[in-house]
């Protein structure tokens, strides 16, 4: 009996993540002499969030993303870390989604809209982060960018707390493909 009960908790978790978010379409552009960081949320919202956002209740996705210096033999050199969070309340008086977009705990944008494929998009959908300027990363191969993404916690019978966040995804400043890696690392 003791047993049954962490093994059925592991097998609703298991059963819960078939879709799992992760961290997709990574790029990192230069534009106006600044490097800035584009990507997407990919199967961010389950029935739970939906039924939240639904209700009524404020939803608040969060974003991680760092600039490290790759360095041989020891640990990468984070040079710049970003908090980015993007919140959604319905109204269902006026069938309104209120939209926010914050970066460092400051609002950038707010928006309305009616339709829920707007919301979806604005929630997920993350275009031109500024990571700082061209000449900060010379040269662009020693530098990586990573990001990942904080969807929420989850309640396993009740009272045992279950995070569900992505792996980080990964691309240098000199170009080539996203890495992504799922060990969460």
């Amino acid at each position: 009996m003791i047993l049954t009960v962490p093994l059925l908790a592991l097998g609703i978790l298991a059963a819960g993540d078939a879709d799992s978010p992760a961290i997709v379409g990574l790029s990192v552009t230069e534009h106006s002499g600044d490097y800035q960081a584009s990507f997407l949320l990919a199967s961010a919202f389950d029935e739970e969030i939906l039924s939240r956002i639904g209700s009524g209740m404020e939803t608040t996705l969060v974003y991680q993303v760092e600039v490290l210096r790759r360095r041989r033999f020891w640990l990468d050199d984070r040079l710049r870390q970003i908090r980015i969070e993007t919140v959604v309340r319905y109204d269902s008086l006026s069938g309104q989604y209120s939209l926010g977009l914050k970066l460092d705990g400051e609002v950038q944008r707010s928006s309305t809209t009616d339709r829920q494929d707007e919301m979806r998009r604005w929630m997920t959908e993350i275009r031109g982060i500024d990571l700082g300027p061209v000449s900060a990363y010379v040269p662009p191969a020693d530098f990586l960018v990573r990001v990942k993404s904080d969807i929420r916690t989850r309640f396993v019978l009740l009272f045992i707390p279950w995070g569900r966040d992505t792996g980080w995804a990964r691309v240098a400043l000199a170009s080539g493909p996203p890495v992504s890696d799922e060990s969460g690392k």
